[in-house]
């Protein structure tokens, strides 16, 4: 998807907006947010800091991101994240703006959410996979993409036009991409089956080279033989 055609989705999306305190603390909130969050009471909103509504593994990452965009005077890269809520997943580009007083104090944070869901996923599958290059946004088709690496929490991206971070995990991916077209060959690497060039064996040591890369992706011993046939080799 192109940059322009990017700002013409991003444009056409009512954003839900949520001002905070200092103290990460709900200031004030627009309709489109309680839209966005309607599973949380409105009055709930008000009564405990924004890290409250999430999960306790997830509160560490959301806190250094609102630190950071406190500490930085300025917007900050736009960031992404999945939300799943009764069998359904929703994907949201986050933006986060610090705000200034009549001082010229800092002391509140602005949060913008666009619900990309629409754009991105079909069924609980992704069509696109949103992803970040310096400083830009992409939305890649899953054919694009040559391989995924696990970093942490996050994922690298390497696709035809390039490499791509990924605030999605691998595992996560993983489960909303197409089955027949990716194939989990490590629990670090996720390769598309179509791009695969040759499967090499040393020792015990089993790589696969794919298109476009010199780079060797690992092989599980576990998962070789179903590899293998997933590729038309046994």
């Amino acid at each position: 998807m192109s940059s322009r055609s990017l700002i013409n989705m991003i444009e056409s999306i009512e954003p839900g907006i949520v001002i905070l305190n200092s103290d990460y603390s709900v200031s004030h909130i627009n309709r489109m947010f309680i839209l966005l969050f309607g599973d949380v009471p409105v009055e709930r909103l008000f009564q405990t800091d924004i890290l409250g509504f999430h999960r306790e593994e997830d509160r560490g990452k959301v806190g250094d991101m609102l630190r950071l965009a406190g500490e930085s005077k300025r917007q900050i890269p736009l960031s992404l994240k999945m939300i799943s809520h009764d069998g359904q997943d929703r994907y949201l580009l986050i933006k986060l703006t610090p705000l200034v007083d009549r001082a010229m104090v800092e002391d509140k944070l602005c949060a913008t959410f666009y619900d990309i869901t629409p754009f991105v996923s079909e069924e609980r599958k992704l069509i696109r996979i949103p992803v970040t290059c310096g400083g830009e946004i992409h939305l890649l088709k899953p054919e694009e993409i040559v391989y995924l690496k696990a970093d942490n929490i996050y994922s690298q991206v390497c696709a035809e036009s390039g490499d791509y971070h990924c605030d999605l995990s691998i595992g996560v991916i993983a489960k909303r991409l197409p089955d027949e077209m990716f194939f989990r060959t490590h629990r670090s690497y996720l390769v598309n089956i179509s791009k695969v060039r040759k499967v090499q064996r040393e020792r015990s040591e089993c790589t696969v080279n794919v298109k476009g890369s010199d780079v060797r992706l690992p092989i599980s011993r576990d998962k070789l033989q179903e590899f293998l046939t997933e590729i038309g080799l046994k």
